[in-house]
């Protein structure tokens, strides 16, 4: 009592002492019933004091309430007094004054402190307690009153309600009340319950006792006047409804007529859009309800499809009614029936029979495929799908569907060391013939090198004099080579092996045979340097070296290398050569200024491509008369044949002018309403193509020729429409149906022997019309967004404009949008999964020419031909005195394409001990590319990195000093030459078959692994292990590293980059931090080193984890563009593809290793080389080293398998 004596409540003072008093006197009386009866006396005192402090109350202000809410023992008191006291009138005065209290403006803050004390319990039990009928509706509504205002502070109100048995009351109050005359009242009872549905529990419950028909009623004798009350009733069907169960009573009820109307009547009167929040509850409500069959028959029957269809042209151009065009698309399309593709079957009709393997089922074989190939396949039907369609590219991702694990016997491909042969330190040595490097230097001595020169010059005379007759100048002399000696007498790595098995003894014959020539040029070439040719002399002395007699023929002085091969040059260099600055690299040229400006673009790179820069049209059909794809081709693409030039232009994203992917999907609504006025003329079909080729389509010849240019101008007769073709290298389109006079939907073909992954598409189109609008319309696409919805383009080649001198591939199209359709995708391609449906990619192009040929492809194609040209071009044009380059087969694929190995160093200074030995123990650097053959933006960034290591600059030759690089340009030739877009030939995903891969499924993976685990026991790990790809829902270039702190493990040791003191060698963070401040492009928030359980079967973890390359990574470049840096809003490009390898390769010199120094690089005039200030680190950190990545890249880099961007394609 003393305590409310000295409480203030705001007021006079003798305010405050008489209602203090008062609230003394409602303590006293707060008595239980069973301990003590109140007289007729004591209640009329409660009453009398509850009056006094309502009147109080009343006078006060809105600071007097506020502190009389915040003082708890006055709150306390009459929250006990509702408890303990039921006598209706001290009962309607207590509530009263809480009514009072509260307010009806900015009441947040008084109702979360009467929350914090408890009222919201008081009141539920008050309401339980007095549902009675003789109970006031005034009451009634009073309570409702301060329990609406009490649950929006309250997160535990639905729970608390069903606890106290309040459901009941309000349901049955509300029910008792739905005629015009008393819903007026029903405010506060409706919010409540509204408050009630939040809980899912609740609005089950709510759901089964009527509530659905109740609200209906009452929406029905709502005057239209009273919005606010009606938008209450629409919003608490609207959570009711979320349920299938109450969406079903909805329908059976009739509500979708009355919600149909009432949409188009609140249309037609809501004409000052004031109410837009109204008219979308009852959308939504339409939303949950068209998720039945019922419900969507129910708006097809009630008319809603041409009611919404029509509101919504007409509102079609108000920006603020987009959320209603939105919802109301979705209704449309919901209510449309699904249709399957217009297709024959999910997989197209061309097969590839796939060799017998004892050690592995294919796991994403298709039934019809498995059945071809006499597999039958014990798996679970209900999920047959080996991948996540949504989850492509290397990300994060904890809902990816777990892929199908065939079992053959007592063998399931959970255990990684089954399944496939187990390999022996035997069986490694075949692949010691793959590091020439090692294999053609010998250690010599002085004097026998000097005899063994003069014996190989003097026999090659002989063998000159007496093969060639002599002819011309019977004394001139060929020009000798200063290359190696091949010496294969010492085994590989030293005395760790003995004699490599025969395979590799086979090889060795044919490379002595090869390299014989280059013997007889190092022996000129060091005979050369001791002067040995010079005024006729032909002998030297062999201790002195000086010449003791001449031959009586004249010998002319040997051409210089340098004249004779033209040295490679990056074309990154060629612009500095022009300015006469040949010996300094372009990044010394530029500053972070110039950088910026993107000097790639800037000045068009115009040197970098020139008629000798690419093969002749014979050599290349020659090429590709040695590819060898599952179906025929009927062409050679123009692209590939004659090469591309990178556009010399900056090519700014797209930016979509508001309202286009929704007019495109009304688009779409309108084709299924007046179905009637489409065409539906099929102008390609692959599939028939297939069929009527027969066995020939699968066994015969390609035809290798291209008549492009003479197809220009001339219109394909008879038709008049356009000309679709894919039957060429990497082409991917398997049908064209012309919708409407300018309109086609195209269909993918899936992978080979698959049923799924259509993404990557690339196609020939002709007979167009210059000036017209041509829409087309991809429909079988399976991921839910796409960088097509933020700024990407797809990329088209013209032949008209090449003839005209602009080989370029440009980005093109307009509207472009990505969005869900209506068609339904196969259970057996969603894994079992009912109702999901494809995606449609839709963009527009105006042709700037008549009767072209045009090539429209999903990103910059690179093909097995061109890397094979490509090859040869680099072979052919490095300069071999100064470059130690080896192309290398090292398997065959499975349809018997060549999968290369490269070998780029340098030589060592000279063939003595310490120097053979410091070339041997140079580390290696490991490359690898193309898995995923639709990933042809990583190929690119692999050409700048092969081009820049063999071209002639600063950093290129630091690099082969430092380095000894082993590339695999493309590890998916199969899957590259026929179209797919993630899978080889036997339909699986080969970055998942690293732990466990087959020598005659998975040839390329296995013996690339192969190659890596010979170097790991012959304790030559490579440095660096980056597999190079291409990222579909990213923008910028960054990479995916290893990081046991991140592992999904919780105690990851198995590793490389735990330490013996149980630390992390944080080693990994090195190369990404040196590539953010060097490379353009390149994003190091993008980047991640968490290891996921989901990706241990990829090359990155498994050469991490089994090979123990500390620094494994994979590269992800965007087929977008960039969103930061020099490049913020542009397209990637050729160009920046190109020159993201070359600084990829660059920053390889910044790694410092415990095991070793990178060379100090050095200018004309002796000085160390510094690099630009966008290249550079700190000074005392000029290379980088572990502790400089340690110190300034953080930890808390996360790999989120959705783009921060990437919603569901429903957003418009």
């Amino acid at each position: 009592m003393a305590e409310l004596k000295g409480t203030s409540a705001g007021g006079s003072g003798s305010s405050h002492m008489k209602v203090a008093a008062h609230f003394q006197v409602l303590e006293k009386m707060n008595v239980p019933s069973a301990v003590r009866t109140l007289s007729s006396d004591d209640l009329q005192q409660v009453r009398h004091a509850a009056n006094r402090i309502l009147t109080y109350i009343m006078s006060q202000d809105k600071p007097g309430r506020e502190v009389m809410v915040k003082n708890t023992l006055y709150v306390q008191s009459l929250l006990t007094t509702l408890e303990t006291h039921k006598d209706i009138d001290v009962c309607r005065t207590i509530v009263t004054i809480f009514v009072e209290l509260i307010g009806k403006l900015n009441t947040g803050s008084r109702c979360s402190q009467l929350v914090t004390q408890g009222a919201t319990r008081v009141f539920l039990h008050l309401l339980a307690r007095e549902s009675k009928p003789d109970v006031p509706n005034e009451f009634m509504v009073q309570i409702h009153y301060v329990l609406s205002k009490l649950a929006l502070k309250d997160r535990k109100f639905g729970v608390k309600a069903r606890l106290s048995q309040a459901l009941p009351v309000t349901l049955a109050f509300i029910r008792n009340h739905t005629h015009s005359t008393a819903v007026r009242n029903l405010q506060p009872v409706l919010t409540v319950l509204k408050s009630y549905a939040n809980n899912a529990i609740n609005a089950s419950y709510l759901g089964k006792n009527g509530a659905i028909n109740t609200l209906f009623k009452i929406i029905s004798n709502i005057n239209k006047k009273n919005a606010v009350m009606t938008k209450t009733a629409l919003d608490t069907l609207v959570l009711l409804v979320k349920s299938k169960s109450n969406s079903a009573r909805a329908v059976g009820y009739g509500g979708v007529p009355i919600l149909i109307q009432m949409y188009a009547e609140w249309h037609r009167l809501d004409t000052k859009n004031r109410h837009i929040s109204l008219r979308k509850s009852l959308l939504n409500i339409l939303k949950h309800v068209s998720n039945l069959k019922s419900g969507r028959q129910a708006v097809i029957d009630a008319d809603g499809v041409r009611v919404l269809y029509k509101i919504c042209e007409d509102i079609m151009d108000v920006r603020e009614l987009e959320s209603l065009i939105f919802i109301a698309s979705l209704v449309l399309r919901k209510c449309f029936p699904r249709q399957k593709l217009p297709a024959n079957a999910t997989k197209t009709t061309l097969l590839y029979k796939l060799p017998e393997s004892e050690f592995h089922v294919p796991q994403g074989l298709s039934k019809d495929a498995a059945l071809l190939n006499g597999i039958t396949l014990n798996v679970d039907t209900k999920d047959d799908d080996d991948s996540s369609l949504d989850n492509d590219d290397d990300l994060s991702s904890d809902d990816e569907i777990e892929p199908t694990k065939p079992v053959l016997g007592n063998f399931s491909l959970d255990r990684p060391d089954e399944g496939s042969a187990r390999r022996t330190l035997e069986d490694l040595r075949m692949y010691e013939q793959f590091f020439p490097e090692v294999l053609d230097i010998e250690v010599k001595d002085t004097l026998s090198t000097q005899q063994d020169d003069l014996n190989i010059l003097l026999n090659r005379v002989s063998s000159l004099t007496a093969s060639e007759g002599l002819k011309g100048n019977p004394h001139s002399m060929p020009d000798l080579r200063s290359t190696k000696y091949t010496h294969f007498s010492e085994p590989l790595f030293g005395n760790t092996l003995d004699s490599a098995p025969s395979t590799a003894g086979k090889g060795r014959t044919k490379a002595s045979y090869t390299y014989r020539k280059d013997e007889e040029a190092a022996a000129t070439a060091r005979l050369e340097k001791k002067e040995v040719c010079e005024g006729g002399a032909s002998a030297v002395n062999l201790k002195t070296g000086q010449p003791v007699f001449s031959l009586d023929f004249e010998v002319n002085s040997p051409t210089s290398n340098k004249s004779r091969y033209k040295p490679l040059v990056s074309p990154f260099e060629h612009k500095s050569k022009a300015k006469g600055k040949a010996s300094k690299s372009t990044d010394s040229l530029l500053d972070m200024d110039d950088l910026r400006s993107d000097p790639l673009l800037d000045e068009g790179d115009d040197s970098e491509f020139s008629a000798d820069d690419w093969v002749k049209p014979a050599d290349f059909y020659d090429m590709a008369r040695k590819t060898n794809s599952v179906g025929r081709f009927s062409k050679v693409a123009y692209p590939d044949l004659h090469g591309s030039k990178p556009i010399p232009k900056r090519e700014p994203l797209y930016e979509r002018k508001f309202g286009v992917q929704r007019a495109k999907i009304f688009e779409d609504i309108d084709r299924l309403i007046n179905s009637e006025e489409l065409l539906n003329r099929v102008v390609y079909d692959f599939d028939a193509i297939v069929k009527d080729g027969g066995d020939e389509f699968h066994g015969g010849s390609s035809y290798y020729a291209n008549h492009d240019v003479e197809r220009l101008g001339k219109p394909v007769t008879p038709y008049d429409h356009l000309h679709f073709n894919s039957l060429f290298e990497s082409g991917n389109l398997r049908k064209s149906i012309q919708i409407r006079e300018n309109e086609y939907d195209l269909i993918l073909c899936p992978d080979v022997n698959s049923n799924h992954h259509h993404q990557w598409f690339y196609f020939e189109v002709s007979n167009m019309v210059a000036g017209r609008r041509y829409r087309f319309n991809i429909i079988n696409n399976e991921k839910t967004n796409s960088q097509f919805n933020f700024g990407m383009q797809p990329v088209m080649y013209s032949v008209q404009a090449a003839v005209n001198g602009e080989p370029y591939w440009a980005r093109a199209g307009t509207d472009v949008c990505y969005f869900k359709n209506h068609l339904s995708r196969s259970s057996q391609v969603t894994g079992g999964v009912r109702g999901k449906l494809y995606f449609t990619t839709t963009f527009t192009i105006v042709f700037p020419h008549s009767y072209d040929v045009c090539y429209i492809a999903y990103h910059y194609p690179y093909t097995y031909t061109s890397l094979q040209c490509q090859l040869s071009r680099w072979q052919h044009s490095i300069d071999e005195s100064a470059i130690y380059f080896r192309n290398q087969v090292l398997c065959q694929s499975m349809s018997g394409n060549n999968v290369n190995v490269l070998t780029i160093t340098n030589y060592p200074s000279s063939n003595s001990k310490e120097a053979v030995e410091q070339f041997r123990n140079k580390p290696y650097i490991f490359l690898s590319c193309r898995v995923h053959p639709g990933e042809s933006n990583a190929s690119w960034v692999m050409k700048g990195t092969i081009e820049h290591l063999l071209s002639d600059s600063k950093e290129a030759v630091a690099l082969r000093q430092t380095y000894i690089f082993k590339i695999v340009p493309m590890l998916n030739p199969d899957g590259v030459i026929n179209g797919n877009h993630r899978c080889s030939l036997s339909a699986e995903d080969l970055n998942r078959r690293w732990m466990v891969s087959c020598p005659r499924l998975h040839p390329t993976i296995y013996h690339t692994k192969g190659m890596l685990q010979f170097m790991r026991h012959m304790q030559r790990t490579p440095l660096v292990y980056c597999d190079y790809h291409g990222h579909s829902r990213r923008k910028n270039v960054f990479l995916y590293g290893c990081s046991p702190s991140q592992s999904w493990m919780t105690d990851d040791v198995d590793n490389p980059s735990v330490l013996s003191d149980k630390s992390e060698d944080y080693g990994y963070k090195t190369l990404p931090k040196v590539l953010s401040q060097t490379a353009p492009a390149f994003s190091l928030s993008s980047c991640s080193f968490t290891v996921e359980k989901t990706k241990e079967t990829t090359a990155r973890v498994v050469v991490w984890r089994q090979i123990g390359v500390v620094r494994s990574y994979t590269m992800e470049s965007s087929y977008c563009g960039c969103d930061q840096g020099p490049y913020n809003g542009l397209h990637i490009n050729i160009s920046h593809l190109q020159h993201m390898g070359r600084k990829f390769a660059d920053a390889l010199l910044r790694l410092k290793s415990r095991h070793f120094k990178v060379t100090e690089l050095t200018n004309e005039d002796g000085k160390p080389l510094a690099f630009s200030a966008e290249d550079s680190c700190p000074a005392d950190n000029q290379y980088g080293d572990d502790d400089y990545a340690e110190d300034n890249l953080s930890d808390d880099i996360t790999d989120d398998d959705d783009d921060e961007e990437l919603d569901d394609a429903d957003v418009l």
